[in-house]
């Protein structure tokens, strides 16, 4: 599995110095960059991003010398640097021009890190701490802004700042030469190699004292400030069990954990618990990576020195811990270390751990071993190499919980004390509710064997302390209401009041109570006959019979009063009450008149049967204009339970169709002759109307259209004396596929003619303005299956002619 191992910030040197060849291969050798071929805006660029992160140009040398870049190209490098600068005396920045835009872009391609993938087992993954020197949120690049400590070491190439101040004033900025020495004008030299920061101050001081008079005595006037100035760059060899040792050129206040992250941290080898840092030849100090990652304790983060040694060791100890710790994974050990050392590096049990024994695989070089390890022995069981740690979960079990179920007021869960009585247990559930069913109550309880039983009590009993029960972990007890014990008492209301349905039973219930709870009575209502159905006792039903259920017939008036006699009849469970519509009620009807007649619009329905001709009379009769023999009636029909789902599902399949656009009221053409009913009026043809008719009386019409299995179907002026073939020849005439003797026309007002064939002759409808005559296809025809069927058929009868021909001999 490859994983991405080390991240080398490379914000400096010859990354910058060749940016665009960097982008195009990230695997670039510093070494083979030209120098004297970079512009003078890279240089600036470069030196823009130094002076940002706070980097002298012998910091970002040193960098750029551990990185491979050779003494050739670092010296070509500072006189192109020099040269710049000198160029640009007299500006108040060096970058100046440089848009503020590309310096953010380029500051991101600055900070990018070349990435070193490497093939390791994916156990290495799970190793604790491995991630800490390979994570992309953590970032031990070395910072150069620090101040140093009073033991840092002063060596070769370090730059010293001397600023005297008061009586007299005077800043000298030295170097520290090859010899340890550093020159103060008009003193001479000042041994300070080697030294701690802290001594040398002191020894400056002292030495200054002799050409600076008033840095004497109780009152001085002469004050003198001793710091550093540039730091060089100190050299660290990084070996052992690290992905990339070497050695480094880093900051002189680099740390350790500043050189294990450019060398990419412990391989998969390597020991996070026992890092060296080596310093004249001997050990320095012991590094432990633990101490960080689990305490946050900093104190082996040592500043490094020049020519110090990073040693990482090969790993003693490795253990995992898997199960219900916080962290699982694999983790290093020391010598001596024991489970409870263990378990505080995998942060402690999880939540759901059982906590009282963990269990310990053992690798005896030969076999295993399985080890129970009690929380009495963690601080004794010492870890060896392999041991395998697993913590367990609890048991889904509890140990002093009971449950109390239905009529109490506090349902749920109890802690069960020793010795628990039921008569406790109600008494903490604050009581039986009123409604609770006294006689019986049950526990069921879980058995030895989790076998169940179940153990019934009466609950007046143990109330009144006649009886108790005592209660086991697990118990459930259940305590039903009187509700919960018999079928729910309802009554029904039925008809022509404002909310029929099912109505709660209650006590000495009359019958003008439960209309008052449906709303009272609708305005059709026949208050004068009202029925209630009552089904038959639990005595009657005990007998054969024939009687099903008994009726009773009340009068009531709207203000729901009952007759005298009537008052006190109290209704029963399950009764069911019928209020009937009054015998001479009907709802209002209407019917749509539309087109040409002289008042169009909606008009009522006014008596059972109202005929057409009436109510067109109510609308002042049709106009000059109306088109008398092609006026049509469309009237509503309901559509059944069945027709309707049909719809429905229609709607769904097809994505066309709406199903908030089904209705359950659909309309059809019913077929009149208006010109006859007018001329008639209470005839046969003179239907009666009914509520939702819609009659719509056209004006003139003078087309006929043709559709169909003709050649060009169209629509064509309507002539007196043309049949109806002539108007088929003028739409092309039929087609091939036409089925001739099926043409049939339909007529404006709805109605349909159809063609008559007599002997040879063919005798077609005749053609009104307004018409459609339309021409019908022939069914397309499977002329294989066709064929399929004469050849089965011409089998059938040679098979019969031949039983026939054998029969006859």
């Amino acid at each position: 599995m490859k994983f991405r191992v080390l991240r080398v910030l490379f914000f400096v040197g010859f990354i910058l110095f060749a940016p665009r060849v960097w982008s195009q291969n990230p695997q670039v050798n510093p070494a083979s960059v030209d120098v004297n071929q970079m512009s003078d805006e890279q240089i600036k660029k470069m030196l823009a991003e130094m002076e940002k992160r706070g980097l002298g140009v012998e910091e970002a040398i040193a960098l750029a010398r551990a990185k491979g870049a050779t003494q050739q190209q670092i010296d070509q490098m500072r006189r192109r640097i020099e040269a710049l600068k000198w160029s640009s005396r007299g500006d108040s920045t060096l970058m100046k021009g440089i848009e503020e835009e590309e310096l953010l872009n380029k500051e991101e391609e600055f900070s990018q890190k070349a990435e070193f993938e490497l093939e390791e087992e994916e156990e290495e993954l799970n190793v604790f701490g491995f991630q800490f020197f390979n994570t992309e949120n953590l970032s031990f690049a070395p910072n150069v802004n620090v101040p140093v400590s009073d033991n840092y070491a002063l060596g070769n190439g370090d730059e010293v700042v001397i600023n005297v101040y008061g009586a007299s004033q005077q800043t000298y900025t030295l170097q520290v030469e090859r010899n340890g020495m550093i020159q103060i004008p008009d003193l001479g030299p000042v041994h300070v190699g080697g030294l701690p920061f802290k001594e040398v101050v002191s020894r400056i001081q002292k030495r200054l004292v002799s050409i600076y008079n008033g840095m004497q005595g109780e009152h001085p006037n002469t004050f003198a400030e001793v710091s550093l100035g540039q730091l060089k760059g100190i050299n660290v060899n990084v070996i052992g069990e690290v992905y990339v040792p070497g050695t480094y050129t880093l900051p002189a206040t680099a740390s350790a954990f500043n050189a294990l992250y450019l060398a990419g941290g412990p391989n998969s080898t390597g020991s996070f618990r026992r890092i060296d840092v080596i310093r004249d030849g001997v050990i320095y100090r012991s590094i432990d990576v633990y101490s960080y990652l689990i305490d946050g304790i900093t104190d082996d983060n040592v500043q490094l020195r020049d020519m110090d040694v990073v040693l990482v060791r090969p790993y003693g100890l490795r253990v995992s811990v898997g199960g219900e710790f916080k962290r699982q994974g694999v983790y290093e050990a020391k010598e001596g270390e024991k489970v409870s050392d263990l378990i505080r590096y995998a942060g402690g049990f999880a939540e759901k751990a059982y906590t009282h024994r963990v269990d310990l695989y053992r690798n005896n070089s030969r076999t295993l071993s399985f080890k129970d390890v009690v929380a009495d022995d963690f601080d004794r069981v010492v870890l060896q190499s392999g041991d395998s740690l697993v913590a367990g979960v609890i048991a889904d079990r509890f140990d002093n919980r009971v449950s109390v179920e239905g009529a109490v007021y506090r349902p749920g869960d109890y802690e069960l004390n020793d010795g628990g009585l039921l008569s406790d247990l109600l008494d903490r559930a604050e009581g039986v509710k009123e409604e609770a069913f006294l006689e019986r109550g049950v526990i069921t309880r879980k058995k030895k064997d989790m076998s169940m039983e179940t153990i019934s009590f009466s609950v007046k009993d143990v109330l009144a302390g006649k009886a108790d029960v005592e209660l086991q972990r697990e118990d459930r007890v259940q305590i039903s209401s009187i509700f919960e014990m018999r079928e729910a008492r309802t009554v029904e209301v039925f008809g022509e009041v404002q909310f029929q349905g099912t109505y709660a039973f209650s006590e000495h219930m009359l019958l003008k109570d439960l209309i008052f709870q449906a709303g009272g009575f609708k305005e059709n209502a026949d208050v004068s006959g009202i029925e209630v159905a009552r089904r038959l006792s639990y005595d009657e039903a005990s007998q054969l019979g024939s009687q099903l259920l008994h009726t009773y017939q009340f009068s009531v008036d709207r203000d729901l009063k009952l007759a005298d006699e009537d008052a006190n009849f109290e209704l029963m469970p399950f009764d069911h009450v019928y209020i009937r519509q009054a015998p001479g009620f009907r709802p209002q009807g209407t019917v749509m008149l539309e087109g040409e007649v002289k008042y169009a619009g909606v008009y009522g329905i006014t008596r059972k049967q109202e005929r057409l001709s009436e109510v067109i009379k109510r609308a002042g009769w049709v106009t000059p204009e109306a088109y008398v023999r092609g006026a049509s009636l469309r009237r509503k029909v309901e559509l059944s339970e069945a027709e309707y789902e049909a719809r429905v599902e229609l709607a769904k399949r097809d994505t066309t169709l709406d199903e908030e656009d089904v209705k359950k009221i659909d309309y059809t053409v019913v077929g009149i002759q208006l010109d006859e009913i007018l001329q008639q009026p209470g005839g046969d043809k003179d239907i009666f109307v009914e509520d939702g008719d819609q009659i719509l009386i056209p004006s003139r019409m003078q087309t006929v259209k043709v559709s169909g299995a003709v050649l060009s179907p169209v629509a064509l002026t309507c002539r007196k004396g043309l049949r109806l073939k002539n108007y088929i020849y003028q739409s092309g005439g039929f087609a091939d596929d036409a089925k001739k003797s099926k043409t049939y026309v339909l007529y404006a007002n709805g109605t349909t003619s159809a063609t008559k064939g007599v002997l040879f002759w063919r005798k077609y409808p005749r053609i009104e303005p307004g018409c459609e005559i339309i021409v019908p296809a022939k069914p397309e025809v499977d002329k294989a299956a066709a064929a399929t069927r004469w050849m089965a058929f011409a089998s059938t009868l040679a098979s019969l002619i031949t039983a026939v021909a054998v029969a006859t001999r």
